[in-house]
């Protein structure tokens, strides 16, 4: 088969980069796949045998016409990742939409956005909901089946897109991560936005008891300057700008546990990477995280999040150290159903069943 896939080009790539290349990588095996993006990927990602062809205009504030007018001619299945990918289905056929969530900005973190952004950033904000959010609703309707990410994305399809859809969760390659000793950090992989709560993170050191335990902040983003300003006073707080894959396997196998606490997460890759390996997770009891994360068992889920609370958590595992390791090993057989290999399988099933 031929197969497109339209991605947009991120300047910090997130998870669901991460899922578009590996389904391109695995598709590309037995197909003819050709990728359609507006700038060469800038993380390390494997897209296997698929070609990468370039869509103009280049710029990230013009993607949405980049994708709105993209029309492509003689493939088989157009695989659509998120916004504004997925406004290719208006202008082509035989669309399926990877929907890590109805397009939040115009949805369910509207509001907060507005509230967390400075005078520009708010224009850009209502200027999006004014000419896209009809064009991004129209491009629901438009594609031949939604498969979503999670029970929380597919609840948000159902709310907000008014279609059911068919479940495909993001997948970890289990064999490449490894457990190695409970080191004396706490570990946060996570972009550096406002939704993803990371200047709680940064507060909660100042709540914590055992002064002799660090925190490392894997990430960047629109927030980075006041992430540094809050970290700058607690000399126990490394940030850490960029992290090849080897480096973040590193990471991950060598903390005492894993702190993870966006708002209302669409599925949240990073506590299957470290439940591979061999980590708990101390996450929000909110959206999909509620899927990766089993509260007791493989980690802990705070429904009030506060710097004190989460503070509570660090302090719970650096004071249990076995209980910590043992939820560890139960995290890594929960996620043994996030295993790639298997998910692929299963998303190149069900992905015949709709153009048969």
């Amino acid at each position: 088969m031929r197969i497109a896939i339209f991605e947009p080009s991120r300047k910090f790539v997130g998870g669901g980069q991460k899922v578009i290349a590996k389904i391109a990588e695995y598709l590309s095996k037995e197909n003819d796949v050709e990728l359609f993006t507006q700038r060469y990927p800038q993380e390390d990602l494997d897209f296997g045998k698929t070609k990468i062809t370039l869509i103009k205009p280049k710029t990230s504030f013009l993607a949405p016409i980049a994708f709105l007018l993209k029309k492509v001619r003689g493939f088989d299945i157009v695989i659509l990742g998120g916004f504004p990918a997925n406004l290719g289905s208006i202008r082509n056929k035989n669309c399926v939409t990877i929907c890590y969530s109805p397009t939040r900005v115009f949805y369910d973190l509207r509001d907060h956005l507005i509230r967390n952004s400075n005078s520009i950033d708010k224009l850009k904000i209502i200027i999006k909901n004014i000419f896209l959010k009809k064009i991004d609703f129209l491009a629901s309707q438009k594609t031949k089946k939604i498969f979503a990410i999670s029970k929380t994305s597919q609840k948000r399809i159902k709310k907000y897109y008014k279609r059911d859809s068919m479940i495909i969760y993001p997948g970890v390659d289990i064999k490449k991560f490894k457990t190695g000793k409970y080191g004396n950090y706490i570990l946060s992989v996570a972009r550096l936005v406002s939704a993803k709560r990371v200047d709680v993170l940064v507060k909660s050191m100042d709540y914590i008891k055992n002064k002799k335990i660090k925190m490392y902040i894997v990430g960047d983003g629109r927030e980075k300057e006041n992430i540094k300003k809050l970290a700058s006073r607690n000399s126990n707080i490394k940030l850490i700008d960029y992290a090849n894959d080897s480096e973040l396997i590193e990471l991950y196998s060598n903390c005492l546990a894993v702190a993870y606490i966006p708002i209302n997460e669409d599925f949240g890759l990073v506590p299957v990477e470290a439940g591979a390996s061999g980590r708990a997770t101390i996450g929000a009891d909110e959206g999909g995280l509620r899927e990766t994360i089993i509260n007791g068992k493989t980690g802990f889920l705070i429904k009030k999040v506060t710097p004190k609370n989460i503070a509570e958590k660090i302090d719970y595992f650096i004071n249990n150290r076995n209980f910590a390791k043992k939820m560890g090993e139960n995290a890594r057989e929960h996620i043994k159903k996030f295993d790639w290999k298997i998910i692929l399988e299963e998303f190149d099933k069900n992905l015949r069943r709709v153009f048969k």
